[in-house]
């Protein structure tokens, strides 16, 4: 994926107005703009490091698939209603 590609929602459950809505206000169609609040190329430098178990296989570009792992995750973070399949239960402790 490049800086220009539109970040993907998944599958979700959300309208095609909610859908567009969300795009907007999250900037999910402006990949930059949507790093550069959220940071992402200065974490993505810092986690670019394999682990020890990753250093066999190794990685053709350790910082873009980190840069991926963090906008995946902080796409998830900002908004909930992304690939539903994926989002942990959350429960009410009882008394």
């Amino acid at each position: 994926m490049t800086h220009d590609e539109p970040l993907d929602l998944g599958t979700t459950e959300l309208s095609e107005d909610e859908e567009a809505r969300v795009r907007r206000e999250h900037d999910l169609d402006r990949p930059r703009a949507f790093d550069q609040r959220n940071d992402v190329d200065r974490r993505a430098r810092t986690r670019a490091n394999l682990l020890p178990e990753e250093l066999g296989s190794g990685s053709a570009d350790p910082e873009a698939q980190a840069r991926e792992v963090l906008r995946d995750s902080d796409v998830r973070t900002e908004i909930p209603e992304s690939a539903p399949d994926t989002m942990a239960e959350r429960r009410e402790s009882g008394p």
